[in-house]
């Protein structure tokens, strides 16, 4: 029996139960209470423990994960609890594909890459809308916010528009669910963060549905120089009119005010290997206590609106404002004094750079479709069409103090802080807007026995306009783009609960900067190829995914400094290609032991530059090699107790295009416990990084490493009431 008649059958049996009552009426039976639990339908609830949930981020409709003709990760809010993730790149280091915190623990930005790209500009989303950022216009979300975290993996502009052609990470926001609940928390960790949160929810008397998520920490992390302060609010308000219209209002208000430089920007040699004088200590702050800020101040309001017609046609609508103004200001290590590599004399001084900005966004994104299913013979269709669109504005301030009175210097082995700085005047000075306009058209089509085709069509109409610069008085630039994009899979779900399938699609990114002619940078542009296979048993406890990809990107941006003008130049000739392998797989043993594990092995080459020498290697800072496996038990003979334990393997990466700085990979252990008590209360501990292993996360050049996360404990009280 294939797994979308469930549905039917259980239903049908009901009515079949009603419908022959009376032929029994003479006797009496007495059976037992069965307790049925509703199972999650919306693609947007809580994961709990499904192998094969629901998700509206592969297709925009409600569809199981093996119909998806591409490869994808749910992670719940359980698992994000077992992890008390501080960010949630964090809660991404288990999952296949995905490279989680590439420059180590950096605490206002959740960095990652996916299939070999860099994805956190335009690879991120909320709640199915993108949550694009540019430059330093973006907007922070907190992992407490999250009812669950998607990872789409894979080109995806087909659905999205203008995106990442790795794929995309959808993090999708607690709502109402009209249950009676409240939840709080209090935690610490070694760093010396502490932070308080409440989850708290229930019905009005009217039959609407209220929902607040709230959290605030004292922050403190990898640096001398880091303690601050940080929070959000986030009520929500869901309820159903008189006409069958489900409304869903929600706001989120959230502050951070921290210093933050610490322990990043140092050289390869000093950290990946040693330097005349050893290593730089992990702990090094290449900072300074009197010039390091960090202050975001940020607002979204969000409406989601659905409505089922008597016809058949179901309208729904996603629109999010938001607004955010971010200051910061750091000096931060550049290599060694005079912007070399390996130290210049005795005293191991480091070059510094001075940097500060003051960064207004403003966005609005909004995504209206219409879907409904119908016959074609013996085709089932279900058929979406849909229109949304993205207006981005970024006004910027990028203030430093070029070479050579650039910040002062500091020595790697005897620092001394607290020298004045010199002033910082304005190179970048304007106002970039983008506006992104997309019509689509999706078919899931159904047929045979197991047959499954998913069909995608879009058209994008992109504006991108840059300012003439209030300082400078450098002319603007406006362009005008237009794409189509396309995806297509063909799959087959048989019997035993194994879907093989195929797919390709399409992906464009449209850019902002110009070219060293003048002229405006045309969107990137690729596709992808992918093969896999999924299953998940029929008993709910299993589930296998491996695919096999090949991605084409073109069309790339690149930078070169321009000694002569102090300045980059930019290029369009950049092309990259990744292929690889990915395999996730999870199974529940039934006897309290739960295993999962991630395997992605990659080819990821430059297939085109400017400089042909570049041209076969490896782009740098990503890593091609990854493995994580991780256990849950709960042991029979304590059952309110959970110990969880996982291994993750980083294979190796460059400091440079070139392929001359390599990276060494590393093997991190991480564990865990919980313990259930006093009816509601749970005590939560997690230790990152058990051997406190000191390893290079990435580096960015051969002047630029950043040192990954030591060990981390944390400890967290949880009660439910």
């Amino acid at each position: 029996m294939k797994r979308s008649t469930l549905a039917w059958v259980m239903g049908h049996t009901a009515v079949v139960a009603l419908v022959t009552a009376p032929a029994f009426a003479e006797d009496t039976i007495t059976l037992e209470e069965i307790n049925v639990e509703a199972l999650e339908t919306s693609g947007t609830g809580p994961v709990e423990n499904a192998v094969n949930p629901l998700t509206l981020t592969g297709a925009k409709t409600a569809t199981p994960l093996t119909e998806i003709p591409q490869s994808i990760a749910v992670i719940g809010r359980e698992q994000i609890a077992k992890t008390n993730a501080r960010k949630v790149d964090e809660i991404l280091a288990y999952t296949a594909g995905v490279q989680a915190a590439p420059y180590g623990y950096d605490s206002d930005t959740n960095w990652f890459f996916l299939r070999g790209f860099a994805a956190t500009a335009t690879g991120a989303f909320v709640d199915g809308l993108q949550n694009y950022s540019y430059g330093f216009a973006s907007f922070y979300v907190d992992p407490y916010h999250l009812e669950r975290i998607e990872v789409l993996r894979g080109a995806s502009s087909a659905l999205y528009g203008g995106s990442n052609p790795g794929g995309l990470v959808n993090m999708v926001t607690k709502r109402p669910s009209g249950d009676d609940a409240r939840e709080a928390e209090f935690g610490v960790d070694s760093d010396g963060s502490a932070w308080a949160a409440l989850d708290y929810q229930g019905t009005t008397e009217n039959g609407a549905n209220w929902r607040l998520v709230a959290r605030g920490a004292l922050t403190d992390g990898n640096g001398v120089f880091e303690a601050g302060n940080r929070g959000f609010i986030a009520p929500s308000y869901s309820f159903t009119t008189d006409g069958g219209t489900d409304v869903t209002l929600s706001a989120s208000y959230t502050k951070i005010s921290e210093t933050h430089v610490g322990n990043a920007w140092l050289p390869f040699v000093g950290t990946v290997v040693a330097a005349d004088f050893g290593y730089i200590d992990r702990d090094f702050n290449s900072g300074e206590p009197g010039y390091d800020w960090y202050e975001r101040d940020q607002l979204t309001l969000s409406a989601e609106i659905a409505h089922r017609f008597d016809n058949g046609w179901k309208l729904s609508n996603n629109l999010r404002l938001g607004a955010s103004h971010l200051r910061e200001g750091s000096v931060y290590a550049y290599g060694y004094e005079g912007y070399a590599a390996t130290p210049a004399d005795s005293n191991n001084y480091l070059q510094r750079v001075i940097f500060d900005h003051d960064t207004k966004a403003k966005t609005v994104v909004n995504d209206t479709r219409m879907e409904n299913s119908f016959d074609t013979g013996a085709v089932e269709h279900k058929v979406m069409v849909g229109l949304d669109m993205r207006y981005f504005q970024m006004d910027q301030v990028q203030s430093s103090a070029a070479w050579p009175d650039a910040a002062t210097l500091l020595s790697a082995t005897n620092p001394v802080y607290g020298a004045t700085q010199p002033a910082t005047a304005p190179y970048a000075d304007n106002i970039i807007t983008q506006t992104q306009l997309g019509l689509y058209v999706q078919d899931q089509m159904r047929w045979g026995d197991g047959w499954i085709m998913t069909t995608n069509l879009r058209h994008d109409w992109v504006e991108t306009e840059v300012s003439a610069d209030r300082t400078s008085g450098a002319a603007g630039s406006d362009r005008s783009d237009n794409k189509w994009s396309w995806r297509v899979g063909l799959a087959h779900e048989f019997d035993n609960g194994v879907t093989p399938y195929i797919s390709a699609s399409t992906y464009f990114n449209p850019q902002v900067e110009t070219t060293v002619a003048g002229s405006t940078i045309s969107p990137e542009t690729g596709r992808q190829f992918e093969i896999g296979a999924k299953w998940a048993s029929l008993d709910g406890l299993s589930f296998v995914g491996v695919s096999a990809f090949n991605i084409q990107r073109e069309g790339i941006l690149q930078s070169v400094y321009n000694t002569g003008t102090f300045a980059y130049d930019y290029y369009q000739l950049g092309e990259v290609t990744s292929e690889g392998l990915e395999l996730e797989a999870q199974h529940d043993f039934g006897n309290g032991v739960a295993v999962k594990l991630a395997i992605t092995s990659m080819d990821v080459d430059i297939t085109n530059d400017v400089d042909p020498g570049l041209i076969g290697k490896t782009p740098y800072s990503i890593i091609e090699d990854q493995a994580a496996i991780s256990v849950d038990w709960t042991p029979k003979s304590a059952p309110d107790l959970r110990l969880t334990g996982g291994v993750r393997w980083m294979g190796a990466s460059w400091a440079d295009n070139a392929n001359t700085y390599k990276v060494p990979d590393v093997l991190l252990v991480d564990l865990g416990a919980a313990y259930e008590f006093n009816d509601g209360w749970v005590a939560n501990l997690s230790i990152n990084n058990v051997a406190d292993t000191t390893y290079v996360a990435s580096c960015q050049t051969e002047l630029t490493c950043y040192y990954g996360a030591g060990r981390t404990v944390s400890f967290a009280v949880r009660h439910t009431f």
